[in-house]
């Protein structure tokens, strides 16, 4: 079986695709992801086989800017946010969509998948009569990101006579039950164990040493300083207070100036090889770094701009009992020094994070997904899950 991947150029939609796709190459099928050129590197590195579908693209522009290149308005209203970046993920898909044609009828793949918020490879599908499978990477995404990003996709359906953006054969979902939030769509669904994937690094000799404090991790993920002014000023402050040892995760670009002594920098290492020794993580409430975090069992303090579902990751954390969560705007280094102390000291995030890692362990694996993906591709009806009895939770 061939499977085509289609994703957006971001490091943390590229990487959910990963696990899922090692099991695939594992079980004897062959796999090609397809993204704009400056984004190949990114799966080249995870070891897949990559093609450029177009030439490098940012995502600013493409949500910043229309197709006559004026800029577009920084809504108020979080709806008005969420519809504004669909619309950036919709001209994504026309930028991309004919060399996604052109690999795909090159290639003849067998089966589609592709990450939400990537909307040419659902198209290409549906052009070929190749079913497709939406591979989810934590909670649904707003419905609004679709609505969007259909009605700047407008003239492109219109031309491939399609009424309407096509629905998945299956969707993968990777969020802990008790955590998901419904999905209005009417189209099958099967769970799947979330493997966190975060890039390869060497794991440092301190990461597998259990401190002599709590140990807290921080990290922005990829959001910009300029996005949440002072933030990081907040937060450093805010953790020089702690008796605590601080893993500070951060692009090394990022000048902060002199970090206090209990304050780690490290960069960009994965957040799997540093989790396993922490404590608790505050960050910024992404998806990739909020299901991690769930995986290891850790409480997490989610500082959430109001723009896409970072603010919804936020209050889904706070509603399962995994952490609590502060607005990145008003996040002070008092508050967040308050926050971080709780959440270490209350047992019961720390218990609530735990049940969530266990709602996760139990789910079928990538690699007993893979027959589904095979009855998919030959036409049959999607299977939900697999016979009982061959989840197995591993010791330790």
């Amino acid at each position: 079986m061939r499977v085509l991947l289609t994703s957006a150029p971001m490091h943390g939609h590229i990487l959910q695709l990963v696990p899922l796709s090692w099991a695939l190459k594992a079980a004897g099928h062959e796999v090609l992801l397809t993204v704009p050129e400056g984004s190949v590197e990114v799966a080249l590195a995870a070891g897949l086989p990559a093609v450029g579908n177009a030439e490098p693209v940012a995502m600013s522009e493409m949500i910043g800017r229309r197709r006559d290149g004026t800029p577009v308005p920084w809504p108020v209203s979080p709806e008005a946010k969420v519809r504004r970046s669909g619309r950036g993920f919709g001209r994504l898909a026309v930028r991309v969509i004919e060399g996604t044609l052109g690999i795909a009828e090159r290639w003849r793949p067998d089966l589609v998948v592709s990450e939400p918020t990537e909307y040419a490879g659902r198209m290409v599908a549906a052009r070929l009569g190749v079913p497709w499978v939406e591979h989810g990477w934590g909670l649904h995404p707003s419905p609004l990101y679709a609505e969007a990003a259909a009605a700047e996709l407008a003239p492109e359906l219109a031309a491939w006579r399609l009424p309407a953006l096509p629905e998945p054969r299956l969707a993968l979902d990777v969020c802990p039950p008790r955590m998901q939030r419904p999905d209005p769509r009417a189209v099958p669904v099967r769970r799947m164990r979330y493997v966190p994937y975060n890039g390869s690094a060497p794991v440092p000799p301190w990461a597998l040493r259990p401190a002599a404090r709590p140990r807290v991790c921080v990290t922005l993920g990829s959001v910009p300083a300029a996005g949440v002014p002072g933030l990081w000023a907040e937060l450093l402050t805010a953790m020089g207070r702690m008796d605590a040892d601080v893993v500070l995760a951060t692009d090394p670009a990022q000048d902060l100036g002199p970090l206090p002594p209990t304050v780690r920098a490290v960069d960009w290492l994965p957040l799997t090889h540093v989790l396993p020794s922490c404590d608790l993580v505050v960050h910024h409430g992404g998806p990739g770094t909020t299901m991690t975090s769930l995986v290891h069992g850790l409480p997490q303090l989610v500082l959430a701009p109001l723009a896409s579902d970072m603010a919804t990751y936020g209050r889904r954390v706070v509603e399962s009992g995994a952490g609590s969560t502060l607005p990145a705007s008003g996040a002070t280094a008092a508050r967040i020094e308050t926050e971080c102390r709780r959440l270490l000291e209350d047992p019961r995030h720390r218990l609530g994070a735990r049940a969530l890692a266990e709602d996760i362990a139990q789910q079928p694996s990538p690699a007993l997904t893979v027959p589904s993906l095979v009855r998919v591709a030959h036409g049959d009806a999607p299977a939900a899950a697999e016979p009982e009895g061959e989840v197995r939770r591993c010791a330790g």
